[in-house]
């Protein structure tokens, strides 16, 4: 009943592509009548299989007669197909790497000049990999001055002040303790030392953290002041949306009513298309990077982040697994671990300078 197709039709359908915009394509794809049979063909034995019409007994039915009854559905069937492979044909066919879905603009369809589409396509930048190992980077210090232990300290101080008595005897008045002994055990401490000891070490991880967020942060600065290229508008707008949301929640979160949220949000909105950007340039040349260094992600790491999210969460492991899989937000997962090896491994082959600390006899 239906012709085996031609060479012609196994090739792949007719594709004009012109540049529209950066990391944007327009097509226009024209795809024969001998490429359209097969498929029609193979719709038209699942609507009978799963027909169930007067006289005949399911899947009995025959194949005209099914044809007659859902005809526009087969139709609608038959063009979703065909126009899903003719762009799975033409990305692999030009090296197309899509980032979004193919934006039809036109359709237009015959049955003996078969089906002519025109549709848009965000993609993949295309840029040249410069060098991103030995990157020079200045490391901050760590050194706990001590300015800012007498400012830690005078936190705590602040902390535990209490309203008293007045010295005049008349009303109360805020009274902020001394820095002494009594103070150190008010706070669980066995003596005022062993209370410097833990406010140091405090500080000391705090800037060591500080630290490594600024060695990560001029090493991203790095990379693309390295990498000039333009980005996928359409990424950029998704992931503006999905700061412009965390922004918002947390915004409520800190206090602010929620009619005056969209107007803080107003105020930043430039920062955060900017930081947008940022992030998607950022994780094309990192996964440029992962691809050209053979980065992995083994399945224990993947154990691991699962258990990580589940302890964050406070769910079980079983639940965060069986959320991600039917959410399908492994191949996200996968892509983080991926950046933050790569990140780690650029951060391992860059040159580090560490910077002097400031003079202590100094003021803040």
């Amino acid at each position: 009943m239906f012709r085996k197709p031609t060479a012609a039709a196994a090739q792949g359908p007719d594709a004009s592509i012109t540049d529209t915009a950066p990391c944007q394509k327009a097509l226009r794809l024209r795809v024969g009548r001998d490429a359209i049979v097969p498929v029609r063909g193979a719709v038209l034995a699942e609507f009978q299989r799963q027909a169930a019409l007067p006289g005949f007994r399911k899947g009995k039915a025959p194949a005209g007669l099914v044809e007659q009854r859902y005809a526009k559905d087969i139709q609608d069937e038959t063009l979703q197909r065909v126009t899903r492979q003719a762009f799975e044909q033409v990305a692999q066919a030009h090296g197309l790497k899509p980032v979004g879905p193919f934006e039809v603009r036109a359709m237009n369809f015959s049955e003996t000049d078969g089906l002519t589409l025109e549709a848009t396509v965000e993609v993949e930048p295309s840029f040249a990999l410069g060098s991103y190992k030995g990157v020079p980077l200045a490391r901050p210090s760590a050194e706990v001055a001590p300015q800012e232990m007498e400012r830690a300290l005078a936190a705590l101080q602040e902390s535990m002040a209490r309203l008293a008595p007045a010295k005049t005897g008349e009303g109360k008045e805020r009274q902020v303790p001394a820095l002494d002994e009594e103070l150190a055990k008010d706070l669980g401490y066995q003596s005022l030392s062993a209370l410097r000891e833990h406010v140091a070490a405090k500080l000391r991880e705090q800037k060591r953290t500080a630290q490594a967020q600024a060695l990560e942060t001029a090493l991203c600065d790095e990379l693309l002041k390295r990498h000039p290229f333009e980005v996928p508008a359409g990424l950029v707008a998704h992931q503006t949306e999905r700061l412009t949301r965390d922004f918002k929640v947390r915004l409520l979160l800190s206090g602010v009513p929620e009619g005056e949220v969209d107007g803080k949000v107003a105020q930043f909105a430039d920062q955060l298309r900017t930081s947008a950007a940022r992030h998607v340039k950022l994780a094309f040349i990192l996964d440029r990077i992962a691809a050209q260094e053979s980065m992995a992600v083994t399945q224990d790491e993947l154990v691991k982040r699962l258990w990580q999210l589940a302890q964050r969460w406070k769910k079980d492991p079983a639940q965060v697994r069986q959320l991600f899989d039917a959410q399908g937000l492994w191949p996200s997962v996968v892509s983080a671990i991926r950046q933050e090896k790569t990140i780690a491994f650029l951060l391992s082959a860059a040159t580090i300078t560490d910077t002097v600390p400031e003079p202590r006899g100094g003021t803040s």
